[in-house]
């Protein structure tokens, strides 16, 4: 189907936030007191294979997915720490929640690379803007008069039963056949359908189902090329005053990532000193397990390894926020290699929190096994974010090694 053109002349230029007084030290608050809430709901969620309503809505209701929203589209553009703290609180609390909320609401950070008047249409009269975003082309588009038409089924497609748009990666094709174009099309939810095909070892409340697009028409204000993106001449740069806005988008993506891993770290540690604080050795003397220098030497180990990985993280936050700060004198460069090694970075944060929850895991003993179990689930989720494309360590090394020596990459990533 077709869909008309939709006018978006009548969409306001400028929204005001729902909170316009919120800090950075509200949202900072808010998700720790969500910690033990998502506990609570963590089982369940894992059960049903998606997030409750009531979740989305906590999340909606803090703000959590307006952190980085442009304030000009009722955001309140508190930047990428505020932005990671509260991403890691929240996996911290729920691996799947976190990785549902980072994944849609790091996406208003990405959007501003769309032109103006897509912009204005996708946050709409309200600025309410959750959208995945999957970067595997999984479809096609087609040239029509004044746009793309759009077919594909797209994996993977993070919280997507409760999102309102989803962008998606798509091919455009020469009249060759060739590919000419790798391009981010936005596309309205009720444009798509989704089919459950979610059923994996971990992460399992994200809803990552498939969606299913089949001939829609996205005007051209609602499309970017990747390549373009990529290189630094979105046609939204420039749109919004933050210079943020006019950073790599990649390395915010590898800051997100980031996030998701050292927080389900920092849950491993969590579980395991609550387990070992009631726990008893089955074996002579009988005594307190915390009481174990094994134990103690696993716990030390972990808090060394995430401590780490976290000091990575802030590493590639400084790193963006020094782009940002350069980005406000001038274009800045999109550099192939500092993606590169923002991937890297990224990869070893996976490496380092993995290996944490492995120490903690190893060590809680078999009934820590059991469905259920907090260090179950922590360890399948940790496990699946690792099969991440993002997170091919061998890849991403090969590629920057090869251009490090003056070689050409074997491949882009």
């Amino acid at each position: 189907m077709i869909r008309p053109m939709e006018d978006v002349v009548s969409q306001p230029q400028h929204l005001s936030a729902p909170e316009p007084h919120l800090t950075r030290e509200d949202v900072i608050s808010r998700s720790e007191a969500m910690i033990p809430i998502l506990r609570k709901r963590a089982e369940e969620a894992d059960r049903q294979r998606d997030l409750s309503v009531e979740t989305i809505q906590e999340f909606l209701d803090s703000g959590f997915y307006r952190i980085l929203q442009p304030r000009r589209f009722g955001g309140y553009e508190m930047g990428l720490r505020t932005f990671c703290d509260v991403m890691t609180n929240v996996t911290r609390g729920c691996g799947s929640s976190g990785w549902v909320l980072c994944l849609t609401a790091a996406h208003t950070f990405h959007i501003s690379a769309f032109p103006e008047e897509g912009q204005v249409e996708m946050y709409g009269a309200d600025g309410d803007f959750r959208a995945p975003l999957i970067f595997a082309p999984q479809g096609r588009a087609i040239p029509v008069d004044g746009g793309l038409r759009v077919t594909g089924k797209w994996n993977y497609n993070s919280g997507g039963e409760h999102a309102n748009w989803l962008a998606v990666s798509a091919m455009v094709a020469a009249e060759d056949g060739s590919p000419k174009d790798l391009v981010l099309a936005a596309i309205r939810r009720a444009d798509y359908e989704i089919f459950d095909n979610w059923h994996v070892t971990g992460m399992r409340a994200t809803g990552s189902k498939q969606a299913i697009v089949e001939d829609v028409f996205v005007p051209h204000r609602r499309v970017i090329s990747q390549g373009a993106w990529f290189s630094g001449n979105a046609p939204g740069f420039g749109v919004l005053d933050d210079p943020f806005y006019r950073t790599p988008p990649m390395e915010v993506f590898a800051a997100e990532l980031s996030s998701i891993c050292v927080g389900l770290a920092e849950s491993a540690i969590d579980a395991f000193r609550e387990r070992v604080m009631t726990k008893t050795n089955p074996f002579f003397p009988f005594g307190a397990l915390r009481e174990e220098r094994s134990v103690q030497r696993r716990l030390g180990y972990a808090r060394a390894k995430v401590d780490a990985a976290a000091a990575l993280l802030d590493t590639l936050i400084r790193r963006q926020t020094a782009l940002a700060e350069a980005a406000g004198e001038g274009p800045v460069e999109f550099s192939p290699e500092a993606q590169r090694r923002a991937f890297m970075a990224v990869q070893q944060v996976g490496a380092l929190c993995r290996e944490a929850i492995d120490l903690l895991f190893e060590a809680s003993g078999t009934s820590a096994t059991q469905i259920g179990q907090p260090m179950e689930r922590i360890h399948r989720d940790m496990a699946m974010v690792r099969t991440h494309y993002m997170m091919n360590s061998d890849r991403t090394a090969e590629n920057w090694g090869a251009t490090a020596l003056g070689l050409d990459a074997h491949s882009p990533n």
